[in-house]
């Protein structure tokens, strides 16, 4: 089912990326690889020499040349000749350093996930210092049980944000009126529950979900608790394993406790200017792509606000309690993979930050909106 799931979104957005399953590489290469094509093999500092002697192995009938990807430039790769026409990437960092050499060289693109994760498979755009040059999708992802040897707890915490970011579309939906497709979302936050429910996750079936997650992603980008993540991720780089995890339970905690309990101003201005230079500052963005996500209600409109929150907080706590219920099944599921260690996450500040991170109409929006960011705080 996840299999077909993501088969489904890659048609959607007009890719022809092939995901197989194959725990025979060498019999993968052989199929779907021209004879007679060189290739280069693309793999991170740090990779234990032993796996890349056998990825060599495999691809033996292909001459294969390889790069090890340093902190540097990328440009590197552009000295590889022009007969190598299958380039194989080996982990997130060296699949997009792939894709970007295919786009601009051409040839086949293989992309070998080293975890359940399927970043660097999807995004659109090459990362700095390249950033908005387009990237094409690989043409071949392997999925191999025995190669994605890094943990799956990181790759299933970050893949149930798409849990928060339905309930930040179903918010903002009710507050702004607009119509969005909350399908997408809800359809793999269903899936994902299933996996963890079964006790064994398939990392096969988990790396669909989080490829699938990642190309719904490209209809909504901005969404709170993705700038929530990445604001922990930037001030705790050495915990940056834990913090999507974090950032779900305190999230789910945090909306039960203001649908439930907030009690809003009748009308209240923040200081936009200096929360949207913190947020610039914290995220290392320009103020003025994250002013772009803030609109000035007028008087009638924060009284409306105030009237749709009285009439919907009994219904949109229902559906906090029922996220809340989502995320026991992800951390049942978390837990049993990682030994989750305490650390003290900056949690408050960053769940405030993250309504500057978006221009829908979410929890984090509305407490900034009703005067009520960071009164309503759960302490973890």
């Amino acid at each position: 089912m996840c299999e077909s799931i993501a088969k489904q979104f890659l048609r959607g957005c007009g890719a022809q990326t092939k995901i197989e399953k194959s725990e025979d590489l060498a019999a993968f290469f052989r199929k779907n690889v021209p004879a007679g094509c060189h290739a280069a093999l693309l793999f991170s500092e740090g990779e234990p020499p032993e796996r890349i002697r056998r990825f060599l192995e495999m691809l033996a009938g292909f001459s294969p040349r390889t790069v090890m990807l340093g902190e540097g430039s990328v440009m590197s790769l552009f000295s590889l000749p022009d007969d190598v026409r299958a380039t194989v990437g080996v982990g997130a960092r060296a699949i997009t350093a792939a894709r970007f050499f295919t786009t601009l060289r051409g040839g086949i693109c293989v992309a070998l996930p080293d975890s359940p994760s399927a970043d660097g498979c999807f995004e659109r755009e090459a990362p700095p210092p390249f950033a908005g040059y387009p990237l094409r999708f690989p043409d071949l992802i392997a999925l191999s049980t025995n190669e994605m040897c890094r943990s799956e707890g990181t790759a299933l915490a970050e893949t149930a944000l798409c849990a928060l970011c339905a309930e930040e579309l179903r918010t903002d939906a009710l507050f702004s009126g607009t119509e969005h497709d909350l399908s997408l979302f809800e359809r793999l936050t269903e899936e994902l529950r299933a996996l963890c429910r079964k006790g064994a996750i398939s990392r096969e079936k988990l790396f669909c979900v989080s490829a699938s997650f990642l190309i719904a992603l490209q209809k909504y980008s901005r969404f709170a608790c993705l700038g929530f993540d990445r604001f922990l991720k930037r001030r705790m780089p050495q915990n940056a394993a834990q913090s999507s995890f974090a950032v779900l339970k305190y999230s789910a905690k945090r909306y039960v406790s203001f649908f439930e309990r907030a009690v809003p101003r009748a009308y209240f201005v923040p200081d936009y200017v200096a929360r949207v230079k913190r947020a610039a500052n914290e995220l290392g963005a320009s103020p003025k792509t994250i002013f772009a996500n803030v609109r000035v209600p007028t008087a009638a409109e924060s009284f409306a606000r105030i009237g749709i929150f009285t009439e919907s907080r009994r219904r949109m706590a229902v559906s906090a309690r029922l996220l809340e219920s989502f995320v026991r099944d992800v951390a049942c599921a978390y837990c049993a993979k990682e030994r989750e260690r305490p650390i003290r996450f900056p949690l408050e500040e960053g769940y405030d930050v993250s309504a500057e991170c978006t221009p829908l109409l979410c929890a984090p929006a509305l407490e900034r909106e009703f005067g009520l960011s960071p009164r309503f705080a759960v302490r973890m």
